[in-house]
Protein backbone atom coordinates (compact mmCIF):
# COMPACT_ATOMS: atom_id res chain seq x y z
CA UNK A 1 0.00 0.00 0.00
CA UNK A 2 1.40 3.39 -1.03
CA UNK A 3 0.34 6.51 0.92
CA UNK A 4 1.28 10.07 -0.10
CA UNK A 5 0.53 13.62 1.07
CA UNK A 6 -0.16 16.42 -1.40
CA UNK A 7 -0.31 20.20 -0.91
CA UNK A 8 -2.15 22.30 -3.51
CA UNK A 9 -3.85 25.65 -3.90
CA UNK A 10 -7.30 24.01 -4.25
CA UNK A 11 -9.00 20.62 -4.36
CA UNK A 12 -8.97 20.40 -8.16
CA UNK A 13 -5.23 20.86 -8.34
CA UNK A 14 -4.74 18.27 -5.57
CA UNK A 15 -6.89 15.70 -7.41
CA UNK A 16 -4.86 16.18 -10.57
CA UNK A 17 -1.65 15.52 -8.65
CA UNK A 18 -3.12 12.40 -7.06
CA UNK A 19 -4.39 11.05 -10.37
CA UNK A 20 -1.13 11.73 -12.21
CA UNK A 21 1.04 10.06 -9.59
CA UNK A 22 -1.09 7.33 -8.03
CA UNK A 23 -3.53 6.66 -10.84
CA UNK A 24 -7.28 6.41 -10.87
CA UNK A 25 -7.28 3.61 -8.28
CA UNK A 26 -6.16 6.03 -5.56
CA UNK A 27 -8.38 6.42 -2.49
CA UNK A 28 -8.63 9.80 -0.69
CA UNK A 29 -8.07 9.23 3.01
CA UNK A 30 -8.09 12.77 4.36
CA UNK A 31 -8.47 16.39 3.23
CA UNK A 32 -8.20 19.67 5.14
CA UNK A 33 -7.35 23.34 4.67
CA UNK A 34 -4.05 24.55 6.09
CA UNK A 35 -2.23 27.89 6.35
CA UNK A 36 1.36 28.58 5.52
CA UNK A 37 3.51 28.90 8.67
CA UNK A 38 4.85 32.28 9.81
CA UNK A 39 3.47 35.73 10.53
CA UNK A 40 2.52 36.33 6.90
CA UNK A 41 0.53 33.11 6.57
CA UNK A 42 -2.73 34.71 7.69
CA UNK A 43 -2.57 37.12 4.74
CA UNK A 44 -2.58 34.37 2.13
CA UNK A 45 -5.34 32.04 0.90
CA UNK A 46 -5.38 28.68 2.76
CA UNK A 47 -3.84 25.68 1.00
CA UNK A 48 -5.43 22.24 0.63
CA UNK A 49 -3.79 19.13 2.11
CA UNK A 50 -4.83 15.78 0.62
CA UNK A 51 -3.66 12.35 1.78
CA UNK A 52 -4.25 9.55 -0.72
CA UNK A 53 -3.42 5.81 -0.90
CA UNK A 54 -3.24 3.09 -3.56
CA UNK A 55 -2.47 -0.63 -3.48
CA UNK A 56 0.52 -0.77 -5.84
CA UNK A 57 0.62 -4.54 -6.36
CA UNK A 58 -3.06 -4.75 -7.07
CA UNK A 59 -2.90 -1.80 -9.41
CA UNK A 60 -0.18 -3.41 -11.58
CA UNK A 61 -1.38 -7.03 -11.70
CA UNK A 62 -5.16 -6.95 -11.76
CA UNK A 63 -7.35 -6.42 -14.75
CA UNK A 64 -9.62 -3.37 -14.39
CA UNK A 65 -12.38 -2.03 -16.55
CA UNK A 66 -13.38 1.65 -16.13
CA UNK A 67 -16.60 3.09 -17.27
CA UNK A 68 -16.92 6.88 -16.91
CA UNK A 69 -20.32 8.36 -16.38
CA UNK A 70 -20.07 12.24 -16.16
CA UNK A 71 -18.70 13.12 -12.66
CA UNK A 72 -19.17 9.60 -11.21
CA UNK A 73 -17.07 6.56 -12.14
CA UNK A 74 -17.93 2.93 -11.57
CA UNK A 75 -14.86 0.76 -11.12
CA UNK A 76 -15.34 -2.83 -12.24
CA UNK A 77 -12.82 -5.26 -10.89
CA UNK A 78 -12.21 -8.74 -12.38
CA UNK A 79 -11.16 -10.12 -9.06
CA UNK A 80 -12.76 -12.35 -6.51
CA UNK A 81 -14.69 -10.90 -3.57
CA UNK A 82 -12.02 -12.02 -1.09
CA UNK A 83 -9.38 -9.82 -2.78
CA UNK A 84 -11.69 -6.80 -2.76
CA UNK A 85 -12.52 -7.33 0.90
CA UNK A 86 -8.82 -7.50 1.71
CA UNK A 87 -8.18 -4.16 -0.01
CA UNK A 88 -11.04 -2.49 1.85
CA UNK A 89 -9.70 -3.86 5.11
CA UNK A 90 -6.26 -2.40 4.40
CA UNK A 91 -7.74 0.99 3.53
CA UNK A 92 -9.84 1.06 6.72
CA UNK A 93 -6.74 0.19 8.74
CA UNK A 94 -4.75 3.01 7.12
CA UNK A 95 -7.59 5.47 7.74
CA UNK A 96 -7.69 4.51 11.42
CA UNK A 97 -3.94 4.91 11.87
CA UNK A 98 -3.95 8.19 9.96
CA UNK A 99 -6.78 9.63 12.07
CA UNK A 100 -4.90 8.66 15.23
CA UNK A 101 -1.77 10.47 14.01
CA UNK A 102 -3.73 13.53 12.89
CA UNK A 103 -5.58 13.75 16.22
CA UNK A 104 -2.30 13.54 18.09
CA UNK A 105 -0.78 16.26 15.93
CA UNK A 106 -3.85 18.48 16.39
CA UNK A 107 -3.84 17.95 20.16
CA UNK A 108 -0.12 18.77 20.32
CA UNK A 109 -0.72 21.91 18.24
CA UNK A 110 -3.54 22.96 20.57
CA UNK A 111 -1.35 22.25 23.58
CA UNK A 112 1.52 24.31 22.15
CA UNK A 113 -0.89 27.13 21.29
CA UNK A 114 -2.46 27.02 24.74
CA UNK A 115 0.93 26.99 26.49
CA UNK A 116 2.39 29.95 24.59
CA UNK A 117 -0.80 32.00 24.89
CA UNK A 118 -0.99 31.23 28.61
CA UNK A 119 2.59 32.42 28.99
CA UNK A 120 1.86 35.83 27.48
CA UNK A 121 -1.49 36.10 29.19
CA UNK A 122 0.37 35.69 32.49
CA UNK A 123 3.00 38.29 31.50
CA UNK A 124 0.35 40.87 30.57
CA UNK A 125 -1.75 40.24 33.67
CA UNK A 126 1.32 40.43 35.91
CA UNK A 127 2.05 43.84 34.41
CA UNK A 128 -1.39 44.94 35.61
CA UNK A 129 -3.13 44.95 32.22
CA UNK A 130 -6.90 44.57 32.70
CA UNK A 131 -8.18 41.06 31.84
CA UNK A 132 -10.63 42.21 29.09
CA UNK A 133 -7.79 44.08 27.36
CA UNK A 134 -5.48 41.05 27.63
CA UNK A 135 -8.18 38.82 26.11
CA UNK A 136 -8.72 41.27 23.27
CA UNK A 137 -5.00 41.51 22.47
CA UNK A 138 -4.50 37.73 22.43
CA UNK A 139 -7.64 37.18 20.36
CA UNK A 140 -6.34 39.57 17.70
CA UNK A 141 -2.93 37.89 17.74
CA UNK A 142 -4.48 34.42 17.40
CA UNK A 143 -6.27 35.54 14.25
CA UNK A 144 -3.13 36.96 12.73
CA UNK A 145 -0.42 34.35 13.15
CA UNK A 146 0.13 30.63 13.55
CA UNK A 147 0.96 30.22 17.24
CA UNK A 148 3.60 27.72 18.39
CA UNK A 149 6.74 27.58 20.51
CA UNK A 150 8.81 28.02 17.35
CA UNK A 151 6.79 31.14 16.56
CA UNK A 152 7.17 32.82 19.96
CA UNK A 153 9.17 35.81 18.70
CA UNK A 154 6.55 36.44 16.01
CA UNK A 155 3.87 36.25 18.70
CA UNK A 156 5.70 38.74 20.92
CA UNK A 157 6.27 41.10 17.99
CA UNK A 158 2.57 40.92 17.08
CA UNK A 159 1.60 41.79 20.68
CA UNK A 160 4.01 44.74 20.58
CA UNK A 161 2.45 46.04 17.38
CA UNK A 162 -1.06 45.85 18.84
CA UNK A 163 -0.09 47.51 22.14
CA UNK A 164 1.81 50.24 20.32
CA UNK A 165 -1.21 50.89 18.13
CA UNK A 166 -3.42 51.17 21.23
CA UNK A 167 -1.04 53.64 22.89
CA UNK A 168 -0.78 55.88 19.84
CA UNK A 169 1.52 58.86 19.39
CA UNK A 170 2.16 60.98 22.51
CA UNK A 171 1.27 64.67 22.55
CA UNK A 172 3.71 67.45 23.47
CA UNK A 173 2.69 70.80 24.92
CA UNK A 174 5.15 72.39 22.53
CA UNK A 175 2.85 71.51 19.64
CA UNK A 176 0.29 74.09 20.78
CA UNK A 177 -0.32 76.64 18.02
CA UNK A 178 -2.63 79.24 19.58
CA UNK A 179 -1.28 82.22 21.51
CA UNK A 180 -1.68 82.50 24.37
CA UNK A 181 -2.28 78.82 24.94
CA UNK A 182 -4.28 78.34 28.13
CA UNK A 183 -3.58 74.97 29.73
CA UNK A 184 -5.44 73.51 32.70
CA UNK A 185 -4.01 70.84 35.00
CA UNK A 186 -6.81 68.84 36.64
CA UNK A 187 -7.02 65.67 38.69
CA UNK A 188 -7.66 64.24 42.15
CA UNK A 189 -5.98 65.38 45.35
CA UNK A 190 -2.31 64.47 45.74
CA UNK A 191 -1.70 63.50 42.14
CA UNK A 192 1.05 66.14 41.69
CA UNK A 193 -0.61 68.89 39.63
CA UNK A 194 1.36 71.85 41.03
CA UNK A 195 4.75 70.16 40.68
CA UNK A 196 3.93 68.95 37.17
CA UNK A 197 2.82 72.44 36.14
CA UNK A 198 6.08 73.87 37.50
CA UNK A 199 8.16 71.29 35.61
CA UNK A 200 6.51 72.10 32.29
CA UNK A 201 6.65 75.83 33.01
CA UNK A 202 10.40 75.57 33.64
CA UNK A 203 10.97 73.57 30.44
CA UNK A 204 9.01 76.10 28.37
CA UNK A 205 10.55 79.24 29.86
CA UNK A 206 14.13 78.16 30.54
CA UNK A 207 14.82 75.53 27.89
CA UNK A 208 12.51 76.67 25.08
CA UNK A 209 12.72 80.41 25.76
CA UNK A 210 8.93 80.83 25.76
CA UNK A 211 7.02 83.45 27.73
CA UNK A 212 4.95 81.81 30.46
CA UNK A 213 2.48 82.89 33.16
CA UNK A 214 0.94 80.97 36.05
CA UNK A 215 -2.64 81.15 37.35
CA UNK A 216 -3.84 79.20 40.38
CA UNK A 217 -7.35 78.65 41.66
CA UNK A 218 -6.15 76.27 44.34
CA UNK A 219 -6.94 78.49 47.33
CA UNK A 220 -8.17 75.55 49.38
CA UNK A 221 -4.58 74.79 50.36
CA UNK A 222 -2.36 77.73 51.40
CA UNK A 223 0.69 75.51 50.95
CA UNK A 224 -0.20 75.02 47.28
CA UNK A 225 -0.25 78.78 46.61
CA UNK A 226 3.03 79.25 48.48
CA UNK A 227 4.61 76.38 46.54
CA UNK A 228 3.65 77.89 43.18
CA UNK A 229 4.79 81.37 44.31
CA UNK A 230 8.21 79.90 45.06
CA UNK A 231 8.43 78.37 41.60
CA UNK A 232 7.27 81.60 39.93
CA UNK A 233 9.96 83.59 41.73
CA UNK A 234 12.72 81.14 40.84
CA UNK A 235 11.66 81.04 37.19
CA UNK A 236 10.76 84.77 36.98
CA UNK A 237 7.28 83.76 35.81
CA UNK A 238 4.31 85.97 36.86
CA UNK A 239 1.58 84.43 39.01
CA UNK A 240 -2.04 85.39 39.60
CA UNK A 241 -4.23 83.87 42.32
CA UNK A 242 -7.99 83.78 41.63
CA UNK A 243 -10.77 83.07 44.13
CA UNK A 244 -13.84 82.84 41.91
CA UNK A 245 -14.20 81.07 38.55
CA UNK A 246 -15.15 84.24 36.62
CA UNK A 247 -11.91 85.95 37.69
CA UNK A 248 -9.96 83.80 35.26
CA UNK A 249 -11.14 85.93 32.33
CA UNK A 250 -9.39 89.02 33.66
CA UNK A 251 -6.25 87.04 34.53
CA UNK A 252 -6.02 85.59 31.01
CA UNK A 253 -6.53 89.02 29.47
CA UNK A 254 -3.68 90.37 31.61
CA UNK A 255 -1.34 87.70 30.21
CA UNK A 256 -2.52 88.01 26.63
CA UNK A 257 1.05 88.63 25.44
CA UNK A 258 2.35 85.32 26.82
CA UNK A 259 2.97 82.17 24.82
CA UNK A 260 1.59 79.87 27.53
CA UNK A 261 -0.71 80.37 30.52
CA UNK A 262 -0.60 77.39 32.87
CA UNK A 263 -3.57 77.07 35.24
CA UNK A 264 -3.28 75.10 38.49
CA UNK A 265 -6.58 73.83 39.90
CA UNK A 266 -7.52 72.51 43.32
CA UNK A 267 -7.25 68.80 43.91
CA UNK A 268 -10.78 67.47 43.69
CA UNK A 269 -12.28 64.51 45.45
CA UNK A 270 -13.66 62.84 42.35
CA UNK A 271 -16.75 61.83 44.36
CA UNK A 272 -17.51 65.44 45.37
CA UNK A 273 -19.96 66.70 42.72
CA UNK A 274 -19.93 70.29 44.06
CA UNK A 275 -16.17 70.69 43.62
CA UNK A 276 -16.30 69.19 40.14
CA UNK A 277 -19.09 71.62 39.21
CA UNK A 278 -16.82 74.49 40.29
CA UNK A 279 -14.04 73.17 38.04
CA UNK A 280 -16.47 72.88 35.15
CA UNK A 281 -17.49 76.53 35.70
CA UNK A 282 -13.84 77.65 35.79
CA UNK A 283 -13.10 75.98 32.47
CA UNK A 284 -16.26 77.39 30.88
CA UNK A 285 -14.91 80.96 31.24
CA UNK A 286 -12.00 80.11 28.94
CA UNK A 287 -12.07 79.91 25.15
CA UNK A 288 -10.60 76.69 23.70
CA UNK A 289 -8.46 75.69 26.68
CA UNK A 290 -6.19 72.68 26.60
CA UNK A 291 -6.68 70.26 29.49
CA UNK A 292 -4.38 67.70 31.04
CA UNK A 293 -5.91 65.07 33.32
CA UNK A 294 -3.29 63.78 35.76
CA UNK A 295 -3.46 60.22 37.05
CA UNK A 296 -1.03 58.63 39.49
CA UNK A 297 0.45 55.27 38.50
CA UNK A 298 0.15 54.25 42.15
CA UNK A 299 -3.66 54.34 41.94
CA UNK A 300 -5.58 51.08 41.54
CA UNK A 301 -7.43 50.51 38.29
CA UNK A 302 -10.89 50.40 39.89
CA UNK A 303 -10.29 53.82 41.44
CA UNK A 304 -8.95 55.09 38.12
CA UNK A 305 -12.19 54.04 36.42
CA UNK A 306 -14.12 56.02 39.03
CA UNK A 307 -11.85 59.06 38.53
CA UNK A 308 -12.16 58.96 34.75
CA UNK A 309 -15.94 58.64 34.96
CA UNK A 310 -16.16 61.66 37.28
CA UNK A 311 -14.37 63.81 34.69
CA UNK A 312 -16.58 62.73 31.81
CA UNK A 313 -17.90 66.30 31.54
CA UNK A 314 -14.58 67.20 29.89
CA UNK A 315 -15.02 66.87 26.15
CA UNK A 316 -11.34 66.58 25.39
CA UNK A 317 -8.14 66.20 27.36
CA UNK A 318 -4.66 64.67 27.32
CA UNK A 319 -3.28 62.19 29.84
CA UNK A 320 -0.33 62.79 32.16
CA UNK A 321 0.78 59.90 34.37
CA UNK A 322 2.61 60.80 37.56
CA UNK A 323 4.72 59.01 40.18
CA UNK A 324 6.33 56.39 37.95
CA UNK A 325 9.19 56.30 40.45
CA UNK A 326 6.76 55.14 43.16
CA UNK A 327 4.91 52.57 41.04
CA UNK A 328 5.86 48.92 40.64
CA UNK A 329 3.74 48.31 37.51
CA UNK A 330 2.82 50.42 34.49
CA UNK A 331 -0.14 48.51 33.06
CA UNK A 332 -2.52 51.33 33.94
CA UNK A 333 -0.98 53.43 31.16
CA UNK A 334 -2.46 51.03 28.61
CA UNK A 335 -5.63 50.46 30.67
CA UNK A 336 -6.46 54.18 30.84
CA UNK A 337 -5.55 54.78 27.20
CA UNK A 338 -7.97 52.05 26.11
CA UNK A 339 -10.61 53.22 28.62
CA UNK A 340 -10.57 56.88 27.56
CA UNK A 341 -9.17 56.87 23.99
CA UNK A 342 -7.44 60.15 24.95
CA UNK A 343 -3.86 60.95 23.83
CA UNK A 344 -0.95 60.10 26.10
CA UNK A 345 1.34 62.99 26.89
CA UNK A 346 3.85 63.21 29.75
CA UNK A 347 5.09 60.89 32.48
CA UNK A 348 6.67 62.20 35.69
CA UNK A 349 9.42 60.25 37.42
CA UNK A 350 10.19 62.18 40.62
CA UNK A 351 10.03 65.54 42.42
CA UNK A 352 12.94 67.31 40.73
CA UNK A 353 11.97 70.44 38.74
CA UNK A 354 12.26 70.49 35.77
CA UNK A 355 14.15 67.22 35.22
CA UNK A 356 11.70 64.52 36.28
CA UNK A 357 9.21 64.79 33.44
CA UNK A 358 9.31 63.62 29.83
CA UNK A 359 7.16 62.73 26.87
CA UNK A 360 5.95 59.14 27.17
CA UNK A 361 8.36 56.81 25.38
CA UNK A 362 5.98 54.41 23.61
CA UNK A 363 8.63 51.84 22.68
CA UNK A 364 9.85 51.56 26.27
CA UNK A 365 6.30 51.21 27.58
CA UNK A 366 5.56 48.46 25.05
CA UNK A 367 8.75 46.56 25.90
CA UNK A 368 7.98 46.75 29.59
CA UNK A 369 4.41 45.53 29.08
CA UNK A 370 5.56 42.37 27.23
CA UNK A 371 8.10 41.59 29.95
CA UNK A 372 11.30 42.97 28.44
CA UNK A 373 13.80 44.91 30.51
CA UNK A 374 14.54 48.58 29.94
CA UNK A 375 17.32 50.79 31.26
CA UNK A 376 16.66 53.66 33.62
CA UNK A 377 13.66 54.65 35.74
CA UNK A 378 11.88 56.65 33.10
CA UNK A 379 9.56 55.80 30.25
Amino acid sequence: MKVKRYIATDVSEAMIKVKNELGRDAVILHTRKIKKPGIMGFLKKPLVEVIAAVDSSYSSNSNKVFKDNTLNSNILFKNDSENIQNIHSQIDSIKSMLNTVLNKINNEDKSDTSNILNKYEKILLENNIAKPIVDKILTIVSRQISISDENEQSLKNAIKVIVKDYLGKPYSIENAADKPKVIFFVGPTGVGKTTTLAKLGAKLSVMNNKSVAFITSDTYRIAAVDQLKTYSEILSVPLTVIYEPHEIREAITKYNDKDYILVDTAGRNHKDKELLTELKSLISYTNSPEIFLLISLTTGYKDIISIVNSYDFLRDYKLIFTKLDEASLIGNILNVKVLTSKPLSYITTGQSVPDDIEIANIDKIVNCIVGEEYEGSSL
